[in-house]
């Protein structure tokens, strides 16, 4: 594995265990390009260095003790792939759906693509209908 494609991996792997799991964000505009194209679940939307910390508060708004347990990690020349698990208890409304208080777990994979060492794509395919079937079994009035 080439010394760019471990500074990838890395890089991702600070996404998660710094960003999402302890909501520190500093390193992300020294390697991600102005707008990220991220796809997910069949949509496609631009984030930025400065927008994905807000995106954490959403989720986290609904989830205060979310994590993002990395499974594998996966590089190979400028791409990476992630495979995790997204644990937490719903206690905030997410989507429409009332704070049921379930303990959730979801199946998650990512691929990231960089350019001359800038993060520049993402794509998230999650077990959103999981996610939804756990929350409103707790919850009678959705």
């Amino acid at each position: 594995m080439s010394e760019g494609t471990r500074d990838h991996a890395g890089f991702v792997r600070s996404i998660f265990e710094d960003g999402w799991n302890q909501s520190a964000f500093d390193f992300l505009a020294r390697r991600t390009a102005p707008e990220i194209p991220f796809h997910y679940n069949g949509h496609t939307q631009d984030v930025t260095p400065e927008s994905l910390p807000d995106l954490v508060a959403f989720w986290r708004s609904a989830f205060p003790d979310l994590e993002m347990d990395l499974r594998h990690v996966i590089a190979q020349g400028d791409l990476v792939a992630v495979s995790l698990t997204l644990r937490g208890t719903h206690s905030g409304p997410w989507l429409g759906v009332p704070a049921s208080g379930a303990a959730v777990s979801v199946e998650e994979m990512m691929v990231f693509r960089f350019e001359r060492g800038l993060l520049v794509e993402m794509w998230e395919v999650f077990d959103e209908h999981g996610l939804r079937t756990q929350i409103t079994s707790h919850n009678p009035s959705t």
